[in-house]
C-alpha cells in the first residue's frame, strides 16, 4: 500500500515538475528573448555612438562621453505616465529622484515658472545638461524652468503628468506658471507605425506581457509568447510589405492622429488654465519638414524615407486642427532652417540647435499671448 502511494506521489510530482517546466518555459523563454534582443541591440552596431562624431560636436569634447551616459540610463513604470527614467548621474547627465533631468538655472532666475514638457528632444537627448532647450531657455528669458519631459512621451503623457502635478499636495508652485508642450514627432512616429492599432504608447504590447506574469490565467500565461510572437509576425510583416507605416495610405488614421493630439492639447490647456496658469502648445520641428543641412545624415534610406510620408501626411492636419482650436498654439516646423548642422537624426539636435529652439520660445514666455 505505501509503495503504491509512493509511486503515486512521484508520477505526480514528475507531471507537476514537466507542467512548471512547461508553462516556466512558455512564459519566461520569450521574455528572455526579448530581454537577450535590447541587450544586444545597446552593443551592435546600431547604437547611437556614431553621433558623437558628427560635424554638430566638432568643438565639444563631452559628446563621445555623453553617448556613453544615455546608455547607463533606465526607466521604471510608473502609473498613468506608464514610464519616467530612474535617478541617475554621470558627467554629461544628472536625473533628480524624481526623474526630472536637471536644469542649469540663470543666475537670480525670476520667480516665474516655466514648466516645459515633450518627448527626448525637449528631455535633452544629445545634449548635456547645460545645453539642453530648457536650461537655454533659463538662461536667455531669465526665467526658473522644469524639465518634466521623458524620453518617447506622446502629449496624453505630458497631459496625465500634468494633472497629478496639480494634484499633488506637497507641490510647491510659483504664482505665475508658463506650461509649454511641445510635440508632434513621437504621435507620428509610434503612432503611425503598422502595428499599432491603438492610439496607446510605444510599451503597450511589452507591458502587458510583463503583467501576464503576475496573473496566473491560461490567457495571461501564453501573453507573453503572443507578444513575441506578434513581434516577428509584425517584422515579417514590414518585410512583406516593404513598409513600417501606414499613415501615408490611410487618410483616415492620419486624421485620428492629428485630431488626438490637438485634443491632447485642448485637455492641457483647460487644465493649466483651471489653476491660473498659462498653456502653450508647440508644434516641433522635424528635419523632413525643415529647411536645412542634412548633407551628413543618412536621411534616405528606404525606412527613413517612408517616415517623412508620414509627417508630410500628418503635420498639416495638426496644423489646421489647432489654429482652430481656442487654445495659444505656435507652429515651429521652420524654426530650424539654418545652414548649420543641427540634427543629429531625423528630430534630435545638437546644443545649437536647442538654442535655436530656445531663442524662439523665449520671447513667447514673455508675452501674455
Amino acid at each position: 500500500m505505501m509503495s503504491r502511494i509512493s509511486k503515486t506521489l512521484k508520477v505526480m510530482g514528475i507531471n507537476l515538475l514537466l507542467m512548471t517546466s512547461v508553462v516556466g518555459i512558455v512564459v519566461l523563454a520569450p521574455i528572455g528573448v526579448e530581454t537577450a534582443y535590447e541587450m544586444v541591440s545597446r552593443v551592435t552596431p546600431g547604437s547611437e555612438q556614431w553621433k558623437a562624431a558628427l560635424p554638430n560636436y566638432a568643438q565639444l569634447r563631452w559628446a563621445e562621453q555623453h553617448f556613453n551616459d544615455l546608455e547607463g540610463a533606465s526607466s521604471t513604470y510608473h502609473d498613468f505616465v506608464v514610464w519616467k527614467i530612474d535617478p541617475y548621474e554621470s558627467l554629461t547627465i544628472k536625473i533628480g529622484s524624481d526623474g526630472l533631468r536637471h536644469v542649469v538655472q540663470a543666475p537670480n532666475a525670476s520667480t516665474d515658472e516655466v514648466w516645459l514638457f515633450g518627448g527626448s528632444t525637449m528631455w535633452g537627448y544629445g545634449s548635456d545638461d547645460a545645453n539642453t532647450i530648457p536650461s537655454h531657455l533659463s538662461q536667455i528669458a531669465g526665467v526658473h524652468v522644469s524639465n518634466y519631459a521623458q524620453g518617447g512621451y506622446h502629449a496624453r503623457q505630458s497631459l496625465n503628468e500634468l494633472v497629478s502635478l496639480y494634484a499633488d499636495p506637497e507641490g510647491s508652485y510659483a504664482a505665475t506658471r508658463t506650461i509649454v508642450f511641445y510635440d508632434g514627432v513621437n504621435d507620428v512616429l509610434n503612432k503611425c507605425r503598422i502595428e499599432n492599432k491603438s492610439l496607446g504608447t510605444s510599451r503597450e504590447q511589452q507591458i502587458r506581457a510583463a503583467v501576464a506574469l503576475d496573473r496566473l490565467s491560461p490567457k495571461m500565461i501564453l501573453m507573453p509568447a503572443l507578444a513575441l510572437v506578434d513581434r516577428i509576425k509584425n517584422a515579417f510583416d514590414r518585410r512583406l510589405m516593404n513598409s513600417g507605416y501606414a499613415c501615408h495610405d490611410d487618410l483616415d488614421r492620419s486624421d485620428a492622429i492629428a485630431r488626438s493630439l490637438v485634443n491632447d492639447w485642448s485637455s492641457a490647456d483647460a487644465v493649466a488654465r483651471r489653476n491660473g496658469d498659462r498653456f502653450i502648445a508647440i508644434l516641433q520641428p522635424v528635419s523632413y519638414l525643415s529647411r536645412t543641412r542634412l548633407d551628413h545624415l543618412d536621411l534616405l534610406r528606404d525606412e527613413w524615407k517612408e517616415l517623412a510620408w508620414q509627417y508630410h501626411a500628418i503635420y498639416p492636419a495638426i496644423r489646421r486642427y489647432a489654429k482652430a482650436s481656442e487654445f495659444e498654439f505656435h507652429d515651429f516646423s521652420g524654426v530650424l532652417d539654418t545652414e548649420e548642422y543641427v540634427y543629429i537624426d531625423f528630430c534630435h539636435l545638437s546644443p545649437n540647435g536647442n538654442q535655436l529652439v530656445a531663442q524662439m520660445l523665449a520671447p513667447l514666455i514673455g508675452d501674455n499671448g
